[in-house]
């Protein structure tokens, strides 16, 4: 994808989509229209929120035709690009995935993740709609996958148990 002819900061421009479907729920959990503080202050939050949430569940779902997009630069600012890069190494296993040329594979490793958690959270939402801004529900859903994890120690003792090829 790059070639030493390009200009090295073309990767800024890149495009990390989601499927316009979740439009409502971005709305919901993004915006303020009612006064209320929003759940995330911005959609790339939600969106990291989201991939983990499909990393979590182990579900990724393709994206349909119809997207809207952030550019990879706005994940930049603040790091946040990084969860795209650890889902990619996390999913591959191989650490090829963090070349330049390998990087829109592992942007859409990380929109299918992303797909996969935004359809989770808005079940998990349909459930709870008694809830009108969600922060109840998630928080609920983030204890409850707190406890999960604590209970099957499925944190890493030994980092050389991690099987990461490079």
């Amino acid at each position: 994808m790059f070639k030493e002819n390009i200009d090295k900061q073309a990767w800024k421009k890149l495009a990390v989509k989601r499927d316009r479907k979740n439009e409502p729920l971005v709305e919901k959990l993004c915006s303020n229209k009612d006064g209320s503080k929003p759940v995330f202050n911005y959609i790339k939050d939600l969106m990291v929120f989201a991939a983990m949430v499909g990393f979590s569940i182990n579900k990724r779902f393709p994206l349909s035709g119809d997207t809207v997009s952030i550019i990879l630069e706005t994940y930049a600012t603040d790091q946040k690009d990084a969860f795209i890069y650890l889902l990619a190494l996390m999913t591959e296993k191989n650490g090829a995935c963090l070349k330049d040329e390998n990087l829109l594979s592992s942007i859409k490793i990380y929109e299918e993740y992303c797909n996969a958690g935004l359809e989770e959270i808005q079940l998990w939402l349909d459930e709870n709609p008694g809830d009108h801004g969600g922060i109840d529900t998630l928080a609920s859903k983030i204890f409850e996958q707190a406890i999960a994890n604590e209970r099957s120690q499925r944190m890493v003792d030994n980092p050389e148990e991690l099987d990461v090829a490079f």
